[in-house]
């Protein structure tokens, strides 16, 4: 990734890698030590040392809206407090946005109805109010989600894994073996399943949810 920098871009980028991808800040690391050049690297070391170690105790299924939580009895997955209140905060915008749009559209309509006579900018602005419609209904996509998540968990309690989430619109267990939860990689997609049933999603070339999935199924796997 950085093997045609110069030895001062590097040292460039090295002061400002926290603001690095993890990935880039990896690369980073491995070309300077290929060119030993004599520098300080402490603050880029602690770096990728506070994201493994994130890793290791999946901090970042935060990105997915879950929390990991351990106890006597294993690890169970859920989702957060917050990422449910972020979706019902999209889907109260979103109602908002789409009943502005429905009201642009309607006032749009009359003014054709009425022939009202209108310069280019306030007709713009009526066709982007209507437009509003389509905003909303963009928004009203977590409410999707929430009910999809509504009683989601996911755990290694017992024998074997469970996972309790909405099938259709009924919240049930699906309870299967240890051997039954894999990475499925496919392409540059990367899905976390149990048996058939896919339980989360990520790209591979996003390293650290690509890491934290692996993680979380050694994990589930090694209780």
């Amino acid at each position: 990734m950085y093997s045609e920098k110069s030895d001062k871009e590097l040292l460039e980028l090295l002061e400002d890698h926290a603001l690095l991808t993890f990935e880039s800040q990896l690369c980073l690391k491995e070309e300077l030590a290929k060119r030993n050049l004599n520098e300080n690297i402490s603050d880029l070391d602690q770096a990728i040392s506070d994201k493994l170690a994130g890793i290791k105790n999946l901090e970042y299924l935060k990105d997915y809206g879950l929390s990991a939580n351990r106890d006597e009895n294993g690890l169970v997955i859920t989702r957060t407090t917050k990422a449910m209140l972020t979706d019902i905060l999209a889907v109260i915008l979103g109602l908002i946005v789409f009943f502005i749009g429905i009201y642009g559209i309607v006032n749009l309509v009359m003014t054709f109805v009425n022939g009202e006579e209108l310069d280019v900018f306030t007709l713009a602005f009526k066709f982007a109010v209507a437009a509003l419609v389509f905003i909303g209904l963009s928004f009203l996509g977590g409410l999707k989600r929430l009910f999809d998540y509504s009683g989601f968990e996911l755990s290694n309690r017992g024998d074997g894994i469970t996972l309790r989430k909405r099938f259709d619109v009924k919240l049930e267990d699906l309870k299967a073996s240890q051997d039954d939860l894999y990475l499925d990689y496919e392409d540059d997609s990367l899905q976390l399943k149990l048996s058939d049933e896919v339980i989360l999603t990520s790209t591979t070339e996003n390293l650290v949810q690509k890491m934290t999935l692996e993680e979380l199924t050694k994990q589930l796997k090694n209780g």
